[in-house]
């Protein structure tokens, strides 16, 4: 009982602390940390700790990548000899994914001075005091992102390992529990390499290496969709608490000056919130376009992996596998979705808020104002799509022509 009070204590002393801005971003730092890569600048790093990161980043990548050589030359000689067809298109998928986590890494590592920008600006915008925080719901938005981030990367985690450890507790229960010593051995992914990886220790090597390589790419690729949808979640936050602060102002009480300075305010406020949504499209554009390309080619080999059937482990697979690319594209398209919402409120504010005995000239800024707010904030995969809760619709239908597109060639 003592010990549970404590712990309630403990928690209630929390809650009266501000939140930093770093409680929001802590979990997809420590996903980039695991890879030794830094997003963006962090002020505590030492050199030392750099250089490990950097070194550590290098041999991560390099293992990554000659993994994904080997799949991809697995599926060319597959294609080219007409067999293995149905482990061709499972590595598709699985190449696929790795692509996307390559070129996810590599260009939130380009875009490192921008998004140390956006964070310190952030920073700046960021309430520091708890008597500050309550008009923000701080907290509220910080526990909602928690929850989203917890199952999101704790079904990926699932899926990852239940494929990276799939044969080695295969293994065991054969070797040391049946006692079957005439065990094949398999490893996580199909590839191909000039050796027989099969005997002696070259099998394990490969395997911790592919296991390696794995959680490498999920990774980066977790961390970029929730650094992304960490900073959408603060955009939107800022939103909220603008319209907020102008719905609850009452013109024409104080002087006329008074409430042009608010006006004024009220507009670079406004406009430092666009210029951010600006630099996270510029950083995360070629992000979002790959989540959504590689998410209509994975659920469509995925769901043709499951229509032919097979095995009733893989099958528990690919329906995880289905089910992460899924979850991956809702969360995503829910934050867009929240952000559309919270930046067109920006005129419904100004519309409702009590401006009737106000000055003309601040009546006509508002018309400024809500015209401005016509155009809502939104999240782009570059210049080709606009993402929303819509966008989850198309990109269905496009799976399902690949889909059937596949399933013609394979009767055929």
């Amino acid at each position: 009982m003592a010990a549970e009070k404590d712990t309630q204590i403990v928690k209630e002393q929390e809650k009266l602390k501000p939140i930093p801005l770093e409680s929001f971003l802590k979990y997809a730092n420590a996903f980039y940390l695991s890879i030794g890569m830094l997003a963006y600048d962090h002020k505590d790093n030492g050199k030392r700790k750099e250089l490990l990161l950097h070194w550590m980043f290098i041999a991560q990548m390099l293992n990554l990548n000659a993994v994904l050589v080997s799949e991809l030359i697995y599926v060319f000689l597959a294609i080219s000899r007409g067999s293995n067809f149905l482990e061709a298109t499972m590595n598709l998928s699985f190449i696929g994914f790795v692509v996307v986590g390559d070129l996810k890494i590599w260009h939130i590592w380009r875009q490192r001075h921008k998004l140390t920008e956006v964070v310190d600006e952030l920073e700046q915008l960021h309430p520091k005091r708890l008597d500050q925080q309550e008009p923000y719901n701080v907290q509220d938005h910080l526990s909602s992102y928690s929850r989203y981030s917890v199952f999101y990367f704790g079904m990926h985690m699932v899926l990852i390992w239940t494929y990276n450890l799939y044969w080695a507790v295969y293994y065991l229960v054969c070797d040391f529990w049946l006692g079957v010593r005439e065990f094949t051995r398999m490893l996580p992914y199909y590839c191909w390499v000039p050796w027989d990886w099969s005997t002696g220790y070259s099998y394990y090597l490969m395997y911790v290496s592919q296991n390696i390589a794995g959680q490498a790419c999920l990774s980066g690729q977790l961390a970029a969709d929730m650094l992304m949808c960490a900073l959408v979640n603060l955009l939107v936050m800022h939103f909220l608490r603008l319209s907020g602060h102008i719905e609850g102002h009452v013109a024409g009480i104080a002087s006329p000056q008074r409430d042009l300075e608010f006006l004024q305010a009220a507009v670079a406020y406004h406009q430092r919130l666009l210029h951010l949504c600006h630099q996270i499209n510029e950083i995360f554009g070629v992000s979002l376009l790959c989540n959504f390309v590689s998410s209509s080619f994975i659920i469509c080999f995925v769901g043709f992996q499951m229509t032919i059937g097979g095995k009733i482990d893989s099958l528990v697979m690919l329906v995880l596998f289905l089910f992460c690319a899924m979850v991956q594209v809702f969360m995503i398209a829910a934050y867009a979705q929240r952000l559309i919402d919270a930046s067109e409120h920006i005129g419904e504010a100004v519309y409702n808020h009590d401006w009737f005995h106000a000055d003309l000239r601040y009546r006509k800024m508002l018309v400024l104002i809500v015209k401005r707010a016509q155009q809502p904030s939104r999240l782009k995969a570059t210049i080709f799509l606009s993402v929303s809760l819509v966008t989850v619709s198309d990109l269905l239908q496009l799976s399902y022509k690949f889909f059937a597109l596949l399933r013609t060639m394979y009767s055929t």
